[in-house]
């Protein structure tokens, strides 16, 4: 996992200094991430319109459009985008309402070399968690199907035996049941899939 976050990480640095631009690339390109950057919020959204970044570092406090409209428009059209806010006037009160707009983090300036790789291996690291839980997630539920699928065949099968069948769990409880075994053991009334006794189905596991 650690090989993939550093090699395959796309990120995006809006900021109106050269310097802290310039600075971002440097540091972060030395890890092997690939990194862009624009000076304004105009160049930026048309960055993150047209290509798939993985992080965003970007300064609030910049001419023309500020940092939290920035925020606004791109978590409208593009919400999984981590934004990393970077700012040298960061207070309590920023922070926080720039989260609440849709950023995940922040920084204050001057920051240094590992405060900047810290962060971003953070998000990448927050990243690699959510992809692997969307992993297992759709594994279990190929599962479930897989399960739902053999139930179905192992049922029509069932159904079309002339015999009566029941199929017992380790627990002996009834897992299944034809058609012919109901009506062969005169169960009505309530289903007795989960019960002790198939003669008698109200006997229900506590």
């Amino acid at each position: 996992m650690s090989e993939k976050i550093t090699t395959e990480a796309s990120i995006l640095v809006i900021d109106d200094e050269a310097v802290i631009r310039d600075g971002c690339i440097k540091i972060l390109s030395k890890e092997g991430w690939k990194v862009e950057s624009a000076e304004n919020g105009d160049d930026g959204i048309e960055l993150v319109n047209n290509r798939n970044f993985d992080i965003l570092l970007l300064d609030l406090m910049m001419p023309g459009m500020n940092g939290m409209e920035i925020i606004k428009e791109i978590k409208c059209k593009t919400p999984s985008l981590y934004i990393i806010v970077i700012t040298g006037y960061a207070t309590i009160e920023t922070a926080v309402e720039a989260m609440k707009l849709g950023a995940y983090d922040y920084i204050p300036k001057p920051f240094t070399p590992d405060q900047l790789r810290i962060m971003v291996r953070k998000v990448l690291a927050t990243k690699a968690l959510i992809r692997e839980a969307e992993r297992l997630r759709i594994e279990q539920e190929k599962g479930l199907h897989a399960i739902a699928q053999e139930k179905s065949r192992i049922m029509t099968i069932m159904n079309c035996m002339p015999n009566g069948v029941v199929v017992i769990d380790q627990d002996k409880r009834i897992a299944l049941y034809n058609p012919i075994a109901r009506k062969l053991l005169d169960i009505a009334g309530e289903d007795p899939i989960g019960k002790y006794d198939i003669r008698n189905p109200d006997k229900s596991v506590r």
